[in-house]
């Protein structure tokens, strides 16, 4: 009898058959991408992690550890951030901080309600192996925060408000302002009083009759080094004040330098002798360096004589009659 060839190829077919049947509820599982699904292998829970040894029990608002512990078959990933995702919206709790610890998710919590505590059902999602995702719920286990009330008390008190930022107000700053500006505008105004008043002193003043003065009485020798030097500043200060007053230059204000290029026309001829008057006693004024003992009363006389010669050109003597001006 010749064998028939549809016999093993009958046999075959039979158990490629079977073995799809076996496969079947498998592949439905996680092939499904429903997002409603929920695997029955797969199971998440929210554990507390014990505190470190010797650290105080946590109260309302600490830091504290908690691993979520995931449990289903190979080839299945939990998604950390849809955990955090889930938590947000519960005002009970905070998330501070996740890592990854030994292949597992850890949080880091802070709990707002103080007794045991047990967070809400919430739905994570996890990736299949066959690349859907689906979600499953992830169930707390009890949390024990200490209590932070007093004695007695019942009732847990809002929490404060933030304390203000360090730092005077914006209006201290305005008003300083404001104050500063004021004391600028009094110190201008007694400035110019004073410098009014002073003007005013001195315009009954003859410039060349005060200037003689002052440069007569320190024309003595003085005693000391200091002294030397103090005279011979006084008589810098004396020349400085004629042309001041005198020729209306700004000669108070000016160095020594810009005193001698700009002197008015008229005293032009006497830069020089001005010069080397004015150099000499510079060094003793700035550079503190005392004039020889017996130079104090050459120099005033120096002085005098380009004073009397400044106020010669600045005054020309009056022409007797009958005399005619040199043209």
């Amino acid at each position: 009898m010749t064998p028939s060839v549809a016999g093993p190829r009958a046999s075959v077919l039979a158990g490629l058959l079977v073995a799809l049947a076996l496969a079947a509820p498998l592949n439905a599982q996680d092939a499904s991408p429903a997002a409603d699904s929920r695997p029955s292998a797969v199971s998440l829970r929210l554990v507390p992690e014990p505190p470190e040894p010797g650290a105080p029990e946590p109260t309302v608002g600490d830091a504290l550890w908690a691993t979520v512990r995931a449990f289903g078959p190979s080839g299945t990933f939990l998604l950390p951030a849809s955990v955090i995702e889930a938590y947000a919206p519960h005002p009970e709790l905070a998330i501070l901080g996740s890592e990854r610890r030994d292949g597992q998710l850890r949080l880091e919590l802070a709990l707002f309600r103080p007794g045991d505590v047990v967070l809400p059902t919430v739905e994570a999602r996890i990736a299949t192996s066959s690349g859907d995702t689906v979600t499953v719920p992830v169930v707390s286990d009890t949390f024990h925060v200490a209590s932070v009330l007093a004695p007695g008390d019942t009732l847990l008190a809002d929490i404060k408000p933030l304390w203000p930022e360090p730092g005077a107000p914006p209006w201290v700053w305005l008003a300083l302002a404001a104050l500063l500006a004021l004391l600028f505008a009094l110190g201008w105004w007694w400035w110019r009083r004073r410098r009014g008043g002073a003007a005013a002193e001195t315009a009954g003043l003859d410039p060349y009759a005060d200037a003689r003065r002052r440069i007569e009485e320190l024309a003595a020798e003085p005693p000391t080094a200091a002294a030397r030097i103090g005279a011979a500043a006084g008589i810098a200060e004396a020349l400085r004040g004629y042309l001041a007053d005198a020729w209306r230059t700004p000669a108070r204000e000016r160095t020594t330098f810009e005193i001698l290029h700009a002197l008015p026309e008229p005293l032009a001829g006497d830069r020089p002798a001005l010069g080397a008057l004015m150099t000499e006693i510079d060094l003793a004024k700035y550079a503190r360096l005392a004039p020889l003992p017996g130079r104090i009363p050459g120099l005033a006389a120096r002085a005098l004589d380009w004073l009397e010669g400044a106020e010669g050109a600045r005054q020309p003597p009056a022409l007797e009659p009958g005399e005619e001006a040199a043209s």
